[in-house]
């Protein structure tokens, strides 16, 4: 991913449109909490992740790569 700053600002941003929680975009991506957690914090950056987190919230795809 060429800027994880930005793709992760654009997930807060989604997230806060939606009202979700990092709970609730676990549920709607197939993974756990703690995955989303991990991706936030920028433990966990796998190109799986990013895109499940990408289709659950319609992100561009361009923002992913």
């Amino acid at each position: 991913m060429q800027d994880f700053i930005a793709f992760k600002a654009e997930v807060k941003k989604q997230l806060a449109l939606r009202e979700w929680t990092h709970a609730d975009l676990a549920k709607a991506a197939g993974c756990s909490k703690g995955t989303i957690d991990s991706f936030m914090c920028g433990v966990r950056c796998s190109d799986r992740i990013t895109k499940s987190i990408t289709e659950a919230l319609g992100i561009p795809e361009h923002m992913s790569t």
